[in-house]
């Protein structure tokens, strides 16, 4: 496993008391997707995004990303210009929704099923472990199956899909792998999937409820 391809930043200390958290993939999801983005001058917040993190660390929540990078793999970018967005995120955010930690993977499509690249649920296991969150009371939103995926592996109740992004095109695929589970473990699938328009309307009160 190439270690150099794994990268995490933790911006803060670890919870006390274990706590459930909102997992958001990056690129599609809390900021548009721009093809690989490496300049920080291309950093838009998706529609709703900064009131979604707000409203999460207003109701105790961590915000997490994690992110797919493989534009690292590929030479499109080094982890210098990844850090240069990640920079002009942070201040586009500012200090009323900060993010509590941020996990990226540089690995292509080729990678092991035991790298950090989702669908593995490794990113999500590393920031469970670097901030005491409880898997099992969180909820993370993606634009891609394999974001889904990982959250399931990962052991999460609550999976949201969102259309901004890959979603729309995503959006089939995503139904078809959830009917699938469904029809295969009717008694318990092991989490609910929230089908969403975009950030605007996530139900934050679900998983308060849980916490």
């Amino acid at each position: 496993m190439n270690t150099q391809l794994e990268h995490r930043i933790l911006l803060r200390a670890q919870y006390q008391n274990s706590s459930p958290a909102l997992f958001l993939d990056r690129d599609g999801v809390l900021i548009e997707d721009k093809h690989h983005v490496s300049d920080p001058d291309q950093v838009v917040l998706c529609q709703g995004a900064k009131t979604l993190v707000e409203k999460a660390n207003h109701n105790g929540l961590p915000v997490v990303v994690i992110t797919n990078q493989s534009g690292i793999a590929r030479g499109y970018f080094m982890w210098q210009e990844y850090e240069q967005v990640t920079d002009r995120l942070l201040d586009i955010l500012g200090s009323r929704a900060p993010l509590a930690g941020i996990y990226a993977n540089g690995h292509g499509p080729n990678a092991s099923s035991m790298s950090w690249r989702k669908p593995s649920p490794a990113m999500l296991l590393a920031a469970a472990a670097d901030l005491n969150l409880d898997l099992g009371r969180s909820l993370l939103i993606g634009d891609r199956l394999s974001d889904l995926q990982a959250g399931k592996r990962a052991g999460l109740p609550f999976l949201a899909h969102v259309l901004t992004g890959h979603g729309t095109k995503e959006r089939k695929n995503v139904e078809h792998w959830n009917s699938k589970i469904q029809q295969s473990s009717r008694k318990n699938p092991g989490f609910e999937l929230i089908l969403l328009k975009s950030l605007l309307n996530v139900p934050i009160h679900r998983i308060v409820r849980t916490g």
